[in-house]
């Protein structure tokens, strides 16, 4: 970093600037130059030993590790790149050229879309009894440490103990929070963002606001669901999901009208459960249920697609013993988490998206996060899977 302490200042030492002034300046030329010495030296080692394409640490990571500011950083990086030791890409990162100078091939550089370095992640899992949760975690954990990262994974009851928790905590490169059906208040993710460079959030519970959003909007599965139960002729349809304010969820009760607006041949019965998946979630619906049997313990629909059921099996039992049995008497398709057998029980037909997919793509936000920074933040819904079952019948009119 090659400062001239006659350029420090726009200006020349004039009535404008007095002698006092005119020292300050110095001083804090002189001691800028002596805390770059430390990057400079740093990064001379790293770029001599690195391969032509290495990306180099970002400059807020750069910034955070020698305490310096964004200014002193910049002026390094920039001194590097006029020596034709570094190439700066926009939109990608600083990369180490080849000794000769000569530019590295863009495929070189398609190999550093994942961390370079080693980076700490904070997980926070809402501890509740819900499966998917706890596995999704304990992909996510093994995604991070089998690409470097050190991690740590938390559990929080509440918003004032998550808080609690954050305040007990170092600063982390990133940190994933799962708020597993309930709002993440002002406070936490201020918290959050005390302790983290980026924040991501498992679900669809909050959208823009400095974060990345991974989740599952439940109208595009609600519609494959509905498509496969018109193919075996059932017409009248209930799609019964959690009534409380989840954007997903109410995406998909939006759906669930366009449906019945543009398809006038079946009729689309929405079913609002007062509850959570966390709570008595499934015993109310059943309730529902059977306040709706007719006299001959009928339901006036063929056909139930279902959001929310942790154990698949549970649930088929219950139905059972309401005397409705599946799928001679009603054909069931789950919305949820095709892989995990909890809740497909191995016989429920369900339509979601994995757990893997979800794990991947918080990863991939994370990273994608950690490698463009300048990128804006958004909303990253995984792909919808199927997984056939048995508890779907071709429709049969009743005699």
């Amino acid at each position: 970093m090659n400062y001239r302490i006659s350029e420090a200042h726009s200006c020349p030492r004039t009535s404008l600037c007095s002698t006092s002034q005119h020292t300050a300046i110095v001083l804090y030329c002189i001691d800028m130059r002596k805390t770059s010495i430390h990057l400079e030296k740093y990064l001379d080692e790293l770029i001599h030993n690195a391969p032509p394409g290495e990306r180099l640490p970002t400059v807020r990571a750069l910034m955070r590790n020698f305490g310096l500011s964004q200014m002193v950083v910049q002026r390094v990086l920039l001194d590097l790149q006029s020596s034709g030791r570094v190439e700066s890409q926009v939109g990608r990162g600083t990369f180490v050229l080849a000794k000769d100078g000569a530019s590295v091939p863009a495929t070189a550089f398609a190999q550093q879309d994942s961390p370079v370095h080693s980076r700490t992640v904070l997980l926070m899992r809402r501890s509740v009894s819900i499966n998917r949760g706890r596995v999704l975690i304990e992909k996510l954990h093994q995604r991070f440490l089998a690409s470097g990262q050190s991690v740590l994974e938390v559990s929080y009851s509440d918003p004032s103990h998550a808080c609690a928790i954050l305040r007990s905590l170092p600063r982390f490169d990133a940190c994933v929070i799962q708020s597993s059906f309930k709002p993440l208040p002002i406070q936490v993710l201020s918290a959050i963002r005390d302790r983290s460079d980026v924040l991501a959030v498992d679900g669809m519970a909050l959208i823009g606001a400095d974060v990345e959003s991974v989740g599952t909007e439940w109208g595009e599965p609600l519609a494959e669901a509905v498509r496969v139960l018109h193919a075996l002729g059932h017409r009248r349809i209930a799609f019964a999901a959690t009534s409380q304010p989840l954007l997903a969820t109410q995406l998909g009760f939006r759906r669930c009208s366009y449906i019945q607006k543009f398809f006038p041949d079946i009729s689309l019965q929405p079913i609002g459960v007062p509850m959570l998946p966390d709570e008595a979630y499934v015993s109310s619906l059943v309730s529902h249920l059977r306040d709706s049997l007719d006299a001959g313990g009928h339901l006036t629909f063929s056909a139930l697609v279902v959001w929310g059921v942790e154990d698949g099996l549970r649930f088929l039992d219950m139905l059972n013993e309401l005397g409705i049995s599946v799928p001679s008497a009603l054909s069931v398709v789950l919305l949820g988490r095709p892989d995990l057998v909890n809740e497909h029980g191995g016989f429920f037909e369900t339509v979601g998206c994995s757990v893997e997919d979800q794990a991947q793509t918080l990863y991939d936000a994370v990273v994608r996060r950690w490698s463009h920074p300048e990128l804006p933040y958004g909303v990253h819904l995984t792909p919808v899977t199927h997984r056939a079952g048995r508890s779907t019948a071709r429709y049969a009119e009743r005699t």
